[in-house]
């Protein structure tokens, strides 16, 4: 291991930007990439950019490997260097993707799941009879026999059937008497391609937890007074409607410490059943999978005095997620708990009109808790984990759409925290020993990103891991458009970071940039 003797972001590069001049809440310049690693603390492994185009990136900000031409909802890989993923979406549907594939290394096809609906074809994709078959797969699927996620020494899964979330568009009048619904089901594909299993929220309405305020609270799409994210307005698309759940993550309990003490009296966490989480309504929960019928739920009443409020009010959360055997902390239920606006009832301040999405907190956090005592058991809480005025800083961590965490195999947590483009690894003590800055979205969201076990990829060579110590900000400059920085006073001279372009620019060797700064320089 070699530790990186100055911090090198590409600041060149960076003073050459055009930024736009719209007003924002956020810093408009950031350096990206990996701006902080400690090798001895963090889990080494490549990060699966989990949205948009599927990347690999090393431990410092390096890409190894890109898959052009998809674009997943999420992306995630197998042992072997296999890739599951989409060509692309439809755009008549709501994030819905027109197949889920899977790719070897090179990008051949593997397995594809395409038959979930029949629509008017669609160009560029396979057409029969003037229509084309589409998965309308969206947020999340599995396969079975894997975890959520990779894990060292995990099944390759070949041969299992793939757990699909997928849309449909229906009508129910209890939810919606005038629009059509965007409705979440759930397949399980077989190694043909072929639906084997399906289930649907819609069929179980009683079983979801709504009381008369929240159906009637429903009724009012589109709500007049809480517009969110652009969904919750009328749309022309013929697989568009009203999201009335938005399910956002789909995946099998999995074997767990639960069932293994007591199958009977913890029969909700077969390991076959399947824990989905829904983000608009505030809630989420376990389905049977032979009876059909929902065994364990969390939400969406977390009242003071009821069971749920010990994990405390969730807001449009992400990445429900039973932590997978072998991991620490395996057997408790881990998410992304966004804040933002979400859930159906009675009209308050939040949605004063309507009901429509009458929860609202502005900061993120992250929460591990007992699924069986509802106990949290570790939490990222930026105003329980911040004393005095920072305390007051919610909003430094907030992702109020998207997200993610995972637990990594030394105890760590991967945190997406999507909506900023960033993603960090904790300790269990909460220190940060790395933070990542995505360079590949200019408006900076990530669905989800993974850790990824290097020899997933036995076709390539396990990259060197640099630690990478981030500079004081005071000495973070950037030059005029004449070249010059400013005089701050700091250290009594002009101060600036000297980037890689710059050592190119001047034939230095890294090494070598320490006996080239300036007066007042310092060396990390």
């Amino acid at each position: 291991m070699r530790h990186r003797k100055t911090w090198l972001p590409a600041l060149a590069a960076l003073a050459a930007l055009g930024l736009a001049g719209t007003a924002q809440a956020v810093p408009s310049l950031y350096p990206t990439g990996t701006v902080k690693y400690d090798p001895t603390k963090a889990y080494g492994g490549y990060l699966l950019i989990g949205s948009d185009v599927p990347r690999l990136v090393d431990m410092n900000g390096n890409l190894v490997k890109e898959w052009s031409g998809y674009n997943g909802m999420p992306n995630k890989v197998l042992p072997g260097g296999r890739l599951l993923t989409s060509p692309g979406t439809w755009s008549e549907g709501q994030q819905d993707n027109l197949a889920l594939l899977e790719l070897d290394f090179d990008g051949n096809t593997l397995w594809e799941f395409r038959k979930g609906e029949l629509v008017p074809a669609v160009k560029g994709q396979p057409v029969q009879d003037g229509k084309t078959w589409i998965a309308r797969q969206h947020h999340d699927f599995q396969r079975k026999g894997t975890p959520p996620y990779p894990v060292p020494g995990q099944s390759d899964g070949q041969g299992e059937v793939t757990l699909v979330l997928a849309h449909i568009n229906e009508r129910v009048e209890r939810v919606n008497k005038e629009h059509q619904l965007v409705s979440d089901i759930f397949y399980e594909v077989d190694a043909k391609g072929e639906i084997v299993w399906s289930w649907k929220p819609s069929d179980h309405l009683d079983e979801l937890g709504f009381g008369p305020d929240a159906f009637g609270a429903m009724q009012n799409y589109p709500p007049v007074d809480n517009p969110v994210a652009g969904r919750h307005v009328a749309t022309a698309k013929s697989g568009g409607g009203y999201d009335w759940l938005h399910v956002n993550c789909l995946s099998y309990v999995g074997p767990n410490r639960w069932y293994d003490e007591d199958p009977v009296k913890y029969a909700a966490f077969n390991p076959d059943n399947v824990l989905f989480n829904c983000r608009d309504a505030n809630l989420m929960a376990i389905v049977d999978r032979k009876s059909g019928n929902i065994v364990w739920r969390l939400g969406p009443d977390f009242s003071p005095g009821t069971p749920d409020a010990k994990v405390g009010q969730i807001v449009g959360a992400h990445g429900a997620h039973i932590i997978p055997k072998g991991l620490p902390g395996a057997g408790n239920l881990l998410f992304f708990d966004n804040g933002g606006t979400a859930g159906y009832g009675a009209p308050n301040p939040a949605a004063p009109v309507t009901g429509f999405h009458n929860v609202k907190r502005d900061y993120s956090r992250v929460v591990e808790f007992n699924p069986v005592t509802k106990e949290i058991v570790w939490e990222y809480d930026w105003y329980k984990n911040h004393k005095g005025i920072l305390g007051h800083f919610g909003f430094r961590f907030f992702s109020p759409f998207v997200s993610y965490a995972q637990r990594l195999p030394n105890g760590n947590t991967l945190i997406t925290e999507g909506d900023m483009g960033r993603v960090f690894e904790l300790t269990p003590k909460y220190e940060m020993v790395w933070e990542y800055m995505t360079p590949y979205a200019p408006d900076a969201p990530l669905y989800r990103t993974y850790r990824v076990p290097y020899d997933f990829f036995p076709q390539m060579k396990k990259p060197e891991e640099v630690a990478v110590t981030p500079p004081d900000r005071t000495l973070f400059q950037l030059p005029n458009d004449k070249g010059e920085y400013p005089d701050t006073g700091i250290q009594g001279d002009k101060v600036r970071v000297i980037s890689a372009g710059v050592a190119a620019e001047q034939g230095l060797d890294e090494d070598d940039l320490a006996d080239e700064q300036p007066q007042g320089m310092h060396s990390y």
